[in-house]
């Protein structure tokens, strides 16, 4: 993608993984905390978190969150029935996506784990 705006720095990290801890509201709230504290970055919001459990979507269960940060936030997304995560970081501010991903792994006992950065 054309940098169209070079005077900000922008980076963006998906990372996607199978994990193999319980997950509830009150576990996506501390890792939304956690995360940021992890990164540095400085809170605008405490973590929202949200799910479509109540829609009865067949594959669209689990729990998720945002946090918005000084320098942009970050969200997770989970689907319990396949034990699979989605966390997305945008930042203004440069962190290394390994560690990232590495803490990410940790927290929720991952098996497997994948990330990528976008421009």
């Amino acid at each position: 993608m054309k940098n169209i705006e070079p005077r900000i720095f922008r980076q963006r990290v998906t990372i996607e993984a199978k994990y193999q801890i319980k997950v509830s509201e009150v576990i996506i709230r501390k890792f939304l905390r956690e995360l940021t504290a992890f990164l540095g970055m400085r809170p605008l919001t405490k973590p929202f978190i949200f799910s479509p459990n109540k829609t009865k979507h067949p594959i669209h269960h689990g729990i998720a969150g945002f946090v918005g940060w000084a320098e942009s936030g970050g969200s997770i997304y989970t689907w319990d029935k396949f034990n699979f995560l989605t966390v997305e970081i945008y930042t203004c501010k440069k962190f290394n996506a390994k560690k990232a991903a590495d803490f990410v792994s940790e927290f929720f006992s991952c098996k497997e784990i994948v990330f990528s950065e976008g421009k």
